[in-house]
C-alpha cells in the first residue's frame, strides 16, 4: 500500500509543473472545432471578392532591350497609359469623331496607324531580327478597344495562357508579334493586339512574342517646327531638312521626342517654303496616304516652276495651247480669197494689173501666215504649248 501511494506521488511530480495551469486554462483550439455558417452568410448572395492576386509567371525568355535613358522610359510609359486611357474611352463610343482621321483610316491596322502618327517616320518596312522574348508590358502599346478583363469569363486562366512562352513560338497558336522601336523603346503589337491591356488589368509585367526590332532616325536627324497655318497652330517634323510630317497630337509626341533629344519646336525658317504653301501640299498628300509628307526639295522646285509660269513672255498665236485656229475659215479668206480676186483680175484686167493683183494676194497670204506665226503678243508661260 504504501509503494503504491509513493508511485503515484513519484508520477505526478515527474511532470513539468507549467503543463498543469495550460491545461486548464487555455481553451480549446479552433482548428480543433468545426463551426458551421450562420444562416445569413448562407442566404448572403453577394459575390465573392475577386482574386486580384498576379498571375504567377515563370519564363526562361531573355527580356527585350530597351535603351537605359530614366526620362525616355518614363516618357514611353505615359504614352502606354494614355493610349491605354484613348481605348477605354473610345471603346464607350465617347470620341467618335473626336479622334484624328488617319487612327482609323486603315481598319485592322488602328494601331500602325496610331504609332505613325504619333512618333513620325516610324516604319515597319526595314526590320531587323525577329527573336522569342519577353516584352515589357509597360513599354508596349496595344488596342484594347475591342475587349478587356470584364469580358472574360476566367481572366486568371486566360492570362495564365496569354502570357506564357509558348505564345512566343514560331508556328504556335495565338502567336504574339511585337514591334520593337529600339531606340526609343517603344514597342507595338503587331498580332494580340488587345491582350496587352488585359495583361496589364491582370497584373503581368511581360509579354511573351515574337519580337522584331526596327530603326528609327537619329535625334540629330529629326527637327521640330511650330507654325501658323490654316488658322490654326501646327507642328511639323522634318527628317533631314527635306521630308515634312505634321504631328497628329503633338501633346502625345512632344515628351517622347524631346525625352529622346530632338530639339525643341523652333520658327519656321524664313528661307524655307511659305507655311500656307506647305499646309497646301500636305492637304493633297492626305488624299492618297494614311500619313501625308511633303518632300521640301520637290515642293521648292514645283514652286519655282509654278512662278515661272506666271510670268509674262512673247508668243506667237501658234504657240497658245488655249487658242484653237480655224482652219477652214484660214483657209477661206487667206487662201481661197485672194485666190478668187487673182482669177477676176486675170480676166478683166490687163496684164499689168494682172501682176500687181498677184503680188497683192501673195502679200496679204504672206502677212497673215506672219501674224501667226510672229511672236507679236504677251501671254503667260503657264499658256503656252
Amino acid at each position: 500500500m504504501h509503494l503504491r501511494l509513493r508511485t503515484a506521488r513519484s508520477v505526478f511530480a515527474m511532470q513539468p509543473a507549467s503543463d498543469s495551469p495550460s491545461i486548464v486554462d487555455t481553451p480549446p483550439v479552433a482548428s480543433a472545432s468545426v463551426s458551421l455558417p450562420s444562416v445569413d452568410e448562407l442566404l448572403d448572395e453577394t459575390p465573392a471578392a475577386e482574386d486580384t492576386s498576379p498571375v504567377p509567371a515563370s519564363s526562361r525568355l531573355p527580356q527585350a532591350a530597351v535603351p537605359p535613358n530614366i526620362m525616355l522610359q518614363s516618357a514611353v510609359m505615359r504614352l502606354v497609359e494614355q493610349k491605354e486611357q484613348i481605348d477605354q474611352v473610345a471603346r464607350n463610343g465617347l470620341l467618335a469623331g473626336l479622334l484624328p482621321p488617319e487612327w482609323s483610316s486603315s481598319p485592322g491596322n488602328e494601331l500602325r496607324a496610331f504609332v505613325a502618327s504619333v512618333l513620325p517616320f516610324a516604319s515597319d518596312s526595314a526590320r531587323g531580327e525577329t527573336v522569342a522574348a519577353r516584352v515589357p508590358l509597360k513599354f508596349l502599346l496595344g488596342h484594347s478597344q475591342r475587349w478587356g478583363k470584364a469580358d472574360v469569363a476566367e481572366p486568371r486562366s486566360l492570362a495564365a495562357y496569354l502570357a506564357s512562352d509558348e505564345r512566343a513560338n514560331a508556328g504556335g497558336t495565338d502567336l504574339a508579334e511585337v514591334m520593337l522601336l529600339s531606340p526609343l523603346g517603344v514597342a507595338w503589337t503587331q498580332t494580340g493586339r488587345a491582350r496587352a491591356g488585359f495583361l496589364r488589368a491582370m497584373g503581368v509585367e511581360t509579354l511573351a512574342a515574337r519580337v522584331t526590332a526596327l530603326p528609327y532616325p537619329a535625334a540629330e536627324q529629326l527637327s521640330l517646327y511650330q507654325v501658323h497655318s490654316g488658322g490654326r497652330a501646327q507642328v511639323w517634323c522634318v527628317l533631314d531638312k527635306r521630308r515634312l510630317r505634321a504631328l497628329a497630337v503633338p501633346a502625345l509626341s512632344l515628351p517622347v521626342l524631346s525625352a529622346y533629344g530632338v530639339e525643341a519646336p523652333q520658327a519656321w525658317p524664313s528661307n524655307w517654303p511659305d507655311p500656307a504653301e506647305v499646309d497646301a501640299e500636305l492637304a493633297l498628300a492626305a488624299a492618297g496616304k494614311s500619313v501625308p509628307e511633303v518632300d521640301l526639295v520637290k515642293l521648292v522646285d514645283k514652286i519655282g516652276r509654278s512662278r515661272a509660269s506666271e510670268a509674262w513672255v512673247g508668243a506667237s498665236l501658234m504657240q497658245l495651247h488655249t487658242w484653237v485656229p480655224r482652219w477652214r475659215f484660214f483657209l477661206a479668206s487667206f487662201i481661197g480669197l485672194p485666190a478668187v480676186l487673182l482669177l477676176l483680175a486675170a480676166l478683166a484686167l490687163p496684164g499689168s494689173i494682172e501682176a500687181a493683183a498677184v503680188a497683192a494676194a501673195l502679200g496679204f497670204a504672206g502677212g497673215a501666215i506672219a501674224a501667226l506665226a510672229a511672236p507679236w503678243i504677251y501671254a503667260q508661260r503657264k499658256h503656252l504649248s
